[in-house]
């Protein structure tokens, strides 16, 4: 579902008591003036977003006028910051006008920046309107403004999208914005505004769709016979609930899932003499009624059971329970309690063993959540027993028992699909399509770090992850991405040892870790690339990169400031100069979405095509984790022979 926002310029008319006469701009001036003074901002933002939290919503479109770039101080902006944080708000946009010269948008780029807020929703000055339909100097960016525009959205790692007014027509507007630089400009579509300009909203979505940033989603209702003495209602922009106006909002959510579109959507509603919170509050439940409505089962689901209830089974549960095309019917773990805390919160029933599971002719596929070691005697048993399998990470601990795991699910026609995942998060698959368009040209070094700190401060159970050790638990993530990037490896070069032996539990039972704590890694691929890979149950958050990644070639270099939060900022700079920020390609899940294997399992399986997360490449990858440990027993270099099929990007990412 996409993320629904609150627009804070539902409150234009509030510091006039809901009696706002003179328009957008008596509004506007109101709420500057209400939210400029620094000894008030603090105490009167924080309320704001107490309401906003208090209608259901994590996300907000900021309105410049509740923060505006002309006089926002850096105090201005940390106490914003840090109150967005106390409410666990996301900035999704920053709506209003971005003024009509330079140094004004280069400020409301900064001031987003600094709120990691990543689309400016909007006007500019800086866009000319073409002098004639399809004006070539529009279309190719060469108004001089218009590079400057680009340049600053580029450098804050920013994307703007253009409202659709004054513009009456999905034409005009893409005039508006030009043709070129795609992927920085676009359109933030206000449904409300096609509906008083008389256009009809659905026909615009599908015209702007490969130009949508964003989504203003207003209903409007016809206009008033009589004049009123609001100008906003006078114009026939009167805005109301979702649904109870003549933009057809339910057509326009239908119309936006039917061209993909997968960022966030603003329910907006600003009336000029009335308090609009309980209507948005019914907006948003429309919405999300509207969205649920459309959310049809597939004729097969895939019904699946966990095996293994421990402490990433509820993040899978969770972020498998909105997909319609996976049905969950139980859980099995050896400690039963476990299993029965799990389906209470999550649903299904008990299995009492995996036997039982697998005797389950309901459950198509089963998803492997067991401790690193049982992994193997998991896999094969379900395998054999005809159900497709989705496996945590890593497949297996030897090479040979991996390898026999694929062989396995090839004989017996059922699918493995192995985690880790994160290279199918927004952040990775922006970093991965920089790469394949050539903007680093040839990639020659990668540096990769994995700096875990000490699982005993706050894992229950620490020793499996010792006795493993940071290779294999973490940084087979950088790994199955670097190799879903760049292929197979062909040569592995490592020392470690173990830094700290004498540990304690959370409960000061001590234990004595026997497996290298702290390795290190030079990997050759069969392409050329050098990966230095750094993996560490010793160093934490201290360090100057904890799970960053970079990648270096001959024209640029490219950042990622995490390999496994969908989210992480990727930056981009060619040779010699600062890497900047770039646009992800779409809406990213916050944080980690452990259950997008699983996922695109079923996915595939209804499709009828290769899963993404194949159990070859997870073999590939536990050939080069061994061959790492190998060489820190030897101090020898170990080639690396595996292949496996190249994996495809998702396809909102190509």
């Amino acid at each position: 579902m996409n993320t629904l926002s609150f627009m804070s310029a539902n409150f234009v008319a509030r510091q006039l008591g809901y009696k706002m006469p003179g328009g957008w701009s008596q509004g506007d001036t109101a709420t500057n003036d209400y939210f400029r003074p620094l000894a008030t901002f603090g105490e009167r933002f924080d309320a704001m977003l107490a309401e906003v939290v208090a209608l259901g919503f994590d996300a907000i479109d900021l309105w410049a006028a509740h923060l505006h770039f002309s006089w926002a101080t850096l105090e201005h902006i940390e106490i914003a910051r840090a109150l967005l944080a106390k409410h666990k708000l996301r900035v999704v946009s920053y709506a209003g006008g971005f003024g009509g010269n330079v140094p004004e948008f280069r400020a409301a780029c900064r001031l987003c920046a600094a709120l990691n807020i990543p689309v400016l929703a909007g006007g500019t000055g800086l866009l000319k309107p073409a002098q004639t339909s399809g004006d070539i100097r529009q279309l190719t960016g060469g108004n001089p403004d218009r590079a400057a525009l680009v340049a600053n959205l580029r450098e804050f790692g920013l994307v703007f999208g253009y409202e659709n007014h004054p513009e009456k027509t999905p034409g005009e507007i893409l005039d508006r914005i030009g043709a070129t630089d795609t992927d920085v400009i676009g359109v933030a579509v206000d449904t409300g505004w096609f509906g008083t300009q008389g256009f009809d909203g659905v026909a615009a979505l599908r015209q702007l769709a490969p130009r949508l940033k964003h989504i203003h989603l207003k209903d409007v209702k016809a206009r008033r016979a009589a004049k009123t003495g609001f100008q906003m209602i006078d114009m026939g922009h009167e805005t109301c609930r979702l649904g109870a106006g003549i933009v057809g909002i339910e057509a326009c959510l239908t119309t936006l899932a039917e061209v993909g579109y997968r960022g966030a959507i603003s329910i907006e509603h600003e009336p000029e003499e009335f308090d609009p919170r309980d209507d948005v509050k019914a907006s948003k439940a429309f919405v999300e009624a509207s969205f649920r409505a459309r959310v049809v089962p597939p004729k097969k689901q895939l019904r699946y059971a966990v095996v293994g209830c421990g402490n990433i089974a509820g993040a899978y549960a969770t972020n498998l329970a909105p997909y319609p095309e996976l049905k969950l019917l139980g859980a099995h773990d050896l400690d039963p309690a476990r299993a029965q805390e799990f389906t209470k919160k999550f649903g299904g029933k008990v299995y009492a063993t995996l036997d039982e599971v697998l005797a389950d002719p309901a459950v198509d596929c089963v998803v492997n959540l067991t401790i690193h070691h049982a992994h193997v005697e998991v896999i094969t048993k379900c395998l054999e027993a005809g159900k497709h399998v989705h496996t945590e990470k890593p497949i297996a601990m030897t090479y040979a028992d991996a390898k026999r795991l694929a062989t396995l699910a090839r004989r017996q026609r059922r699918r493995l699909s192995c985690a880790p995942v994160t290279w199918l998060g927004e952040a990775q698959q922006t970093a991965w399509k920089l790469i394949r368009d050539g903007q680093l040209g040839t990639p020659r070094v990668v540096y990769a770090e994995i700096n875990w700190a000490r699982i005993e401060t706050w894992h229950p159970n620490p020793a499996p992850f010792y006795d493993v050790g940071p290779v294999f638990d973490v940084a087979v993530y950088p790994l199955t991405m670097l190799t879903a990037w760049f292929g197979a490896v062909r040569r592995v070069t490592a020392a470690g040892k173990v830094v700290l032996p004498d540990r304690k539990t959370k409960d000061g039972i001590p234990y004595t870790v026997t497996t290298p704590d702290w390795q290190t890694a030079c990997l050759e691929f069969e392409s050329g690339l050098l990966a230095r890979v750094t993996a560490s149950f010793y160093v934490g958050n201290l360090s100057r990169t904890r799970e960053g990644l970079e990648v270096h070639g001959d024209a640029g270099s490219l950042i990622l400031d995490s390999w496994t939060n969908f989210a992480s900022a990727v930056r981009f700079g060619q040779f010699g100069e600062t890497a900047m920020p770039v646009p992800l390609v779409t809406e990213p899940y916050q944080g980690v979405e452990f259950g997008r294997g699983a996922v695109e399992l079923a996915t595939a399986l209804r499709e009828k095509r290769p899963h993404r997360n194949g159990a070859e490449h997870a073999a590939h990858v536990v050939e080069i984790m061994q061959a790492i440990l190998t060489s820190v027993k030897t101090g020898k270099a170990v080639k690396v022979k595996s292949k496996f099929p190249a994996p495809a990007p998702m396809p909102w990412a190509n």
